[in-house]
């Protein structure tokens, strides 16, 4: 099918590009295996992808006040509550309050919650243990300057700062 839109044209040339070299082809996988992945451990849970992201952020980062989480996510914070409040009912997450500062509120992922995403996550995580485990050390430095490349690139895109030491 033929477009005369010249950004159609443009978007399926640097698509084609990409497509066309087998590390771009790779990289699409990849990201398109993410997201499946993310949707999987979502429906496990029984929540939608922003709670899903929320998850995320929790389980990567430890708890995290509504205000953090809402930075995190892009949202304001009336969304970050409504987020935490669908959360909390489902049972996924917890409030509590920071010993050292009781006004400050912390969201806490459940226990139960963490072990399910685990769960879900192990083979994934074991089988790139493997892969990573069996790298040569000159194999390493390449993979690890390519992928940091990548993930300032994926930054840049996100509104990121490059190579923060920041989690997302």
């Amino acid at each position: 099918m033929a477009t005369d839109d010249p950004a159609s044209a443009c978007f399926a040339a640097r698509k084609a590009r990409i497509a066309g070299d087998p590390i771009g082809q790779r990289l699409q996988s990849i990201s398109i295996l993410t997201r499946e992945i993310g949707r999987k451990i979502g429906e496990t849970l029984g929540v939608n992808v922003t709670d899903m992201a929320a998850l995320e952020q929790l389980l990567t980062s430890g708890p995290l006040t509504p205000s953090e989480l809402a930075v995190r996510l892009k949202v304001t914070t009336a969304a970050s509550t409504q987020i935490v409040d669908r959360l909390e009912r489902a049972g996924h997450v917890s409030r509590q309050r920071q010993a050292s500062d009781r006004r400050k509120v912390l969201v806490v992922p459940t226990a139960n919650s963490v072990d399910k995403a685990f769960d879900e996550l192990a083979p994934m995580l074991d089988g790139l243990s493997g892969v990573i485990a069996g790298l040569g050390q000159g194999d390493r430095q390449v993979i690890e300057q390519f992928l940091d490349q990548v993930i300032d690139v994926y930054r840049n895109v996100a509104g990121f700062p490059p190579s923060a030491s920041e989690p997302l």
